[in-house]
């Protein structure tokens, strides 16, 4: 059977270029907004005043690593350098996705602390809410899965008789699948539940130190572990489908967390 994933042809190099470029952008708008509590008073609850301001010092880190990360990606031109660049994509995605989203609990605690404005930014904080706990984790589950269809042609592409089962699509592809449904699941049934999840300060400040050392991790393991490791190890189903698991379990802990920070 033919398989149809030979025809989603990628140029990661390219790709990674422009999300570098990105990357540095949205970092820039975090380093200014760190600035942001300076020009108002605030609502005398210091912990709550202080939330925002870690979360976006948090994700302007995380998003410089990635910057200087996409760019070195992008140099990744060799044919024989597809396996890993794949699987550096994976997970610098997620790590990308998870950084945008601390913006977006960032602008939320912010819009929080302003005293007698408050009610003027309810329904704006309503949308980002929304977009933080349920929209946006969804969209970076889904880029997550289509950046493990990239391993799985790159797997293919190295196997002289590739085997394609249901659809025209190797196992892996349906093994990704459902963890992606599963995590699409969870994060559905965390909205529904949003009332049910207790309401704490400090919920999204830790969730960002945590976002920030998942990326430091994920920029040690591609510069000091990937270069090491054999191309069919890092192409590898039990490498692919772990990663995915691991990152969409990151993303489900951060719908959760904007959930929390309400």
């Amino acid at each position: 059977m033919d398989c149809r994933l030979d025809e989603l042809a990628f140029d990661i190099a390219s790709s990674a270029g422009w999300y570098s470029a990105i990357a540095g952008v949205l970092a820039g708008f975090a380093l200014l907004a760190v600035l942001l509590p300076l020009d108002h008073e605030a609502d005398g609850d210091h912990e709550r005043s202080s939330e925002p301001v870690v979360i976006m010092t948090c994700a302007f880190f995380s998003l410089l690593l990635l910057s200087f990360s996409y760019a070195i990606l992008a140099g990744r031109i060799d044919q024989d350098d597809q396996a890993l660049a794949a699987h550096e994509q994976l997970l610098l995605g997620a790590s990308m996705g998870l950084s945008s989203l601390l913006l977006l609990l960032a602008l939320y605690a912010l819009l929080v602390t302003y005293g007698q404005n408050r009610e003027v930014f309810r329904p704006a904080r309503q949308v980002i809410l929304v977009t933080t706990g349920f929209a946006g984790p969804l969209v970076v589950v889904a880029l997550q899965f289509s950046n493990a269809l990239d391993i799985e042609r790159v797997r293919l592409a190295a196997t002289e008789s590739p085997e394609c089962s249901f659809g025209g699509m190797p196992n892996g592809v349906w093994v990704n699948l459902a963890i992606t449904l599963v995590a699409l699941a969870v994060i559905g049934t965390l909205a529904l539940a949003r009332h049910r999840i207790p309401a704490r300060v400090g919920a999204a400040s830790a969730v960002a130190r945590g976002v920030l050392g998942f990326t430091v991790v994920v920029v040690l393991w591609s510069a000091l572990a990937l270069p090491l490791l054999p191309s069919d190890v890092v192409s590898s189903p039990v490498f692919e489908h772990v990663t995915l698991l691991v990152t969409t379990l990151a993303t489900t802990v951060v719908a959760a967390t904007a959930w929390a920070a309400r």
